[in-house]
């Protein structure tokens, strides 16, 4: 069965890839979907769900590219929620209060903040645009983005997660470009630089591409997977 770290899993290993070309919304998950062309959040996560073993057969078998359609899905099954969980489908509505007050965009829950923030990992977002950028992104927002949360139907309590792990509350860092950066970051070099381990001149609350080098040697060296992605911090 399919838990939340699963789908992160999968979203976090499709961080940075990007329509081609550029404003086209041309892209491998709408290729995937089948309506390659348009706009493609709901296409990213349904993709990630698909491919972690958890459709969302809501406007096919294989997930949704309507985020209101999503929306609608979650109410129905009694599955839509004000507050977050990680692993969430989290809603997003820019404009509240207009004719058209729904879902304008979704990604999915990575992390809950302290400061009462979310972090999710969203497809066609970018700097330039929080719903038609064209990236697959790691982005941060507050309430007052939020539409709701629909909350798949994960089981975590079954055998697959037999031993494992519980899902970490914090925030899954890898190489990405822009580079990730932040507190959890620079505690994390600190620890690594106190345990020996070289990180180079770069900045110290910044994910590089020598910190990404430095996990990658320290995988190895405790036997584990060689993937440079995903830490928990």
């Amino acid at each position: 069965m399919t838990s939340a770290t699963d789908v992160l899993k999968i979203a976090v290993h499709e961080l940075g890839v990007t329509e081609n070309p550029t404003g086209s919304n041309c892209n491998k998950y709408g290729k995937w979907f089948g309506t390659d062309g348009v706009p493609w959040c709901g296409c990213f996560v349904s993709y990630c769900f698909y491919t972690a073993g958890l459709p969302l057969p809501i406007q096919s078998h294989k997930g949704f590219n309507y985020c209101p359609a999503g929306a609608d899905w979650f109410k129905s099954k009694g599955r839509f929620f004000h507050a977050p969980a990680i692993g969430d489908v989290v809603f997003f509505d820019w404009y509240p209060g207009t004719r058209d007050s729904d879902a304008w965009h979704v990604g999915i829950v990575e992390s809950i903040n302290p400061d009462g923030s979310i972090s999710s990992i969203e497809g066609n977002t970018g700097t330039e645009s929080r719903d038609n950028g064209g990236r697959v992104m790691r982005r941060k927002h507050f309430s007052d983005d939020w539409y709701g949360f629909g909350r798949p139907d994960y089981t975590e309590s079954n055998s697959s997660m037999e031993g494992a792990h519980p899902i970490w509350s914090g925030r899954f860092i890898s190489l990405t470009s822009p580079y990730t950066s932040g507190e959890d970051v620079r505690i994390w070099k600190q620890q690594m630089s106190a345990r020996g381990w070289h990180l180079g001149p770069g900045n110290a609350d910044e994910f590089d591409p020598k910190a990404n080098e430095v996990l990658r040697q320290f995988q190895a060296e405790k036997n584990l997977t060689v993937d440079g992605a995903p830490i928990q911090i």
